[in-house]
């Protein structure tokens, strides 16, 4: 009977003076309960092939029999349905003038049912009645021919040794004054707003937080020396991270590094000390020739100066955009910026000489850069605006259709409002990447995760660009901040629209794009649409509580759409190979769903799916008419670009082989992790044949792949290339020799 606890099949007493405990109340109990023998699909069903007591305790009490494999299954089952009836006939007996063994659930999975409470009752187990495992060390007092009831445990059961049982964990938990323990853990991630990030460090420090869960955003600037143990759940990336990780520290410490069974962990699990422990920590190198982050900083330095003069803008969001309706910050910036020639001989004195011209420093140009309609401050004013308006309409909807009814929705649009306005200035430019922050510049995007009633308040789910198109497509969810949330949708702003592209490319990966009314666009080509304003979850539909581990239903492929300059790249030869000088490109990042079928979007509200409906909700759930199109979803990537070409025809398959290898070998010549840069193929000059493409996988570039153009430079490159496919490996499964690396996910076959 102890099958029904162990499956939370088991009802919970109610009434007055019984306590409520929420984890495990009635609600929180619905998916459970087991139906009867033989029962239908989707209910858990007494002695069922799955459970514990057929799947291993019985099989294993007669594994001495003389029955099969299929009569030991049929005799367990057998065996489990006439318990049941026996259970079930003395309940119908009985009537209702006493307690029932099984109570009947109520919820909409009818014939299922639960283990009656009055039933349970709890003895002390004297200790030589107390057994213990061989194998597993786990303690039972039911012993039946020394079986081990632990599900799959092949042990056998002999008597516990007291000696041990003075000294067992949970005894010794029991009996001290600070029983019961309560264990507090916390996330801290990029995920976590900086602010609510801050104060669980503190709590951390202070011991009211036991255990941080943390990614990288703990390597930089949290100084823990006194901290006890770390648990690492794969080896880091590169050796500066775990030397971040693990490294600081004023007292002795353990680190614990869990090795999983992938080429990257296997092979420094070999040598961990040289390759992680001491392993080589490169100094970072940035190359002040990135556009992105020189307007960054110039946009900082303004407002800077803008809001000395104008402190009102500064409290919060809702002084700085001044009016809802019709927001002035934007204008305010830009008029401030014109004729004040002291702002610009500052900005000329701190930005670069070799970047005045494409900042806009050399003329009035950057001032449109700082304040201008296609601005990054523009469309983040856009952005938030358009979200409090929605709030605002979607309000007085609702007041205006039932106010009683919508009592509950009213009052979470109130605080969703005050939110968006009360939030600190700084905070929020910062967070939507308008001025400078930790980490290179991406082409960021986030989930409006739109906090509710507590939940999602202090957190900010932010992807790049090209990694929220794979994980905020139609299905995907991500954690955060123990709870579970899904894109329903790609934000919309009033005014603006996506910027939407037809695209086409063959099996060279030879890829074209055009804009989406130009006419030469052929009929019948694809179109991906890339969401430049963020996502959405649904506005009152609450998250719910991870049930495992979030996975990415999706991948993404780079494709390499041109060189950004019209005129041809200039072209070198070393070493018999075709080698263009760096320049800007474009790649195009696509997502196009299962089997390359797109997903469907409404360009009205925004909502996306995988299958077509005539009529569906919005992400503010009103109800939606208009049509759904089909569409990728996509990321433009403007970067530094290498193109190689070897003089020997390469297909499609061998030519990315070589690109990974080149990849690694350019990543160990330029001495950076082998992230910093990604390279894709496109096609050749002659029909057939592919070329490489190595690109900085940063927006703007970083000048990592322009120092290949040099003829020793090059010639080192391949050389380690060479080396890492030499072969000699002689494993059955794939590993570094193989080009697997940190991020590759494939085999590459070489």
């Amino acid at each position: 009977m102890d099958e029904l606890r162990v499956r939370r099949s088991m009802n919970l007493p109610e009434g007055p003076g019984v306590p409520v405990w929420s984890d495990v109340s009635t609600r929180n109990q619905q998916a459970y309960g087991l139906g009867a023998p033989g029962n239908r699909k989707n209910v858990a069903e007494w002695g069922g092939t799955q459970s514990t007591i057929v799947n291993h305790f019985l099989r294993r009490l007669l594994t001495d029999s003389s029955l099969s494999n299929d009569e030991v299954r049929s005799v367990s089952k057998d065996f489990m349905k006439h318990v049941w009836n026996a259970l079930r006939s003395r309940d119908g007996k009985h009537g209702k003038t006493d307690e029932p063994i099984l109570s009947r659930t109520r919820t909409k999975a009818n014939g299922t049912f639960r283990l009656n409470p009055c039933w349970l009752r709890i003895h002390l187990a004297k200790p030589e009645d107390i057994w213990e495992c061989n194998t597993c060390a786990s303690l039972t007092y039911h012993n039946v021919r020394n079986v081990c009831p632990r599900n799959k445990c092949p042990g056998n059961l002999k008597p516990a040794d007291q000696s041990r049982l003075r000294e067992n964990h949970y005894r010794i938990l029991y009996e001290s004054k600070n029983f019961p323990p309560v264990l507090s853990a916390e996330e801290h991630t990029a995920q976590i707003e900086s602010d609510e990030a801050r104060e669980r460090q503190d709590r951390f420090k202070n011991g009211e937080t036991h255990l941080l869960s943390s990614s990288t955003t703990f390597e930089v600037g949290v100084d823990l020396g006194d901290l006890e143990v770390v648990f690492l759940r794969n080896v880091p990336p590169e050796p500066f991270n775990y030397t971040q990780l693990v490294g600081r520290r004023e007292t002795p410490g353990l680190a614990v590094t869990y090795c999983r069974r992938n080429p990257h962990d296997l092979y420094h699990f070999e040598n961990p000390k040289e390759r992680v422990i001491e392993g080589k920590v490169r100094p970072p190198r940035l190359q002040m020739t990135n556009t992105k982050i020189v307007v960054r900083y110039m946009v900082a330095a303004a407002l800077s100066a803008f809001f000395k003069e104008n402190s009102a803008h500064f409290a919060k969001v809702e002084a700085l955009v001044g009016d809802w309706s019709n927001p002035y910050a934007v204008s305010d910036l830009k008029r401030f910026c014109e004729n004040n020639t002291e702002l610009r001989d500052t900005l000329r004195r701190i930005v670069p000489d070799n970047m005045h011209q494409g900042t806009g420093l050399t003329g009035d140009g950057w001032i449109d850069n700082l304040a201008g309609p296609e601005s990054r401050f523009a469309d983040v004013q856009a952005e938030v605006c358009g979200d409090y308006r929605t709030m605002e309409t979607t309000k007085e909807t609702f007041i205006e259709e039932r106010p009683s009814r919508w009592t509950a929705k009213v009052e979470h649009l109130e605080r969703r409002m005050k939110t968006i306005a009360g939030e600190q200035t700084l905070n929020f430019l910062s967070r939507k990447a308008v001025i400078p922050k930790y980490g290179f510049p991406v082409d960021v995007v986030e989930l409006d995760t739109h906090p509710k009633d507590g939940q999602g308040r202090g957190i900010s789910v932010q992807r790049d660009l090209s990694q929220a198109i794979a994980e905020y497509a139609p299905g995907g969810k991500v954690v955060a901040n123990k709870l579970e949330w899904q894109s329903c949708g790609i934000k919309t702003l009033p005014g603006k629209t996506w910027p939407v592209r037809h695209y086409r490319y063959d099996d060279a990966r030879n890829f074209s794009q055009w804009n989406e009314n130009d006419p030469g666009a052929p009929s019948g080509s694809a179109k991906y649409l890339s969401p430049t304003f963020g996502f959405v979850t649904s506005l009152f539909e609450q998250p719910k509580e991870p049930r495992g581990r979030a996975r990415r239903l999706y991948t993404t492929r780079p494709f390499f759409q041109g060189f950004g300059n019209e005129m041809p790249p200039e072209i070198k030869t070393i070493v018999g190979v075709q080698v263009t000088k760096a320049m800007p490109g474009t790649l195009v990042i696509l997502c196009e769903g299962r089997n390359r079928e797109g997903f469907h979007i409404c360009r009205s509200c925004g909502a996306h799916m995988t299958e077509p409906k005539g009529e569906h909700k919005s992400p503010s759930n009103s109800t939606c008419r208009n049509m759904l199109e089909r569409f990728s979803l996509g990321h433009e990537l403007v970067t530094d670009v290498v193109r190689v070409q070897f003089p020997q025809p390469t297909g499609e398959w061998d030519a990315y082989s070589v690109a990974y290898a080149i990849l690694l070998g350019a990543a160990k010549t330029l001495d950076v992790p082998n992230t910093d840069l990604n390279v894709t193929i496109t096609g050749g000059d002659s029909p057939g044949e592919s070329a490489i493409v190595l690109y900085d996988n940063v927006p703007g570039g970083a000048g990592l792949v322009a120092q290949l153009e040099q003829g020793n430079v090059f010639e080192e490159m391949l050389g380690n290339a060479r080396k890492r496919v030499q072969g000699g490996c002689g494993c059955d499964s794939s590993c570094y020799g193989c080009l697997r690396s940190y991020r590759t996910s494939s085999r590459i076959h070489t």
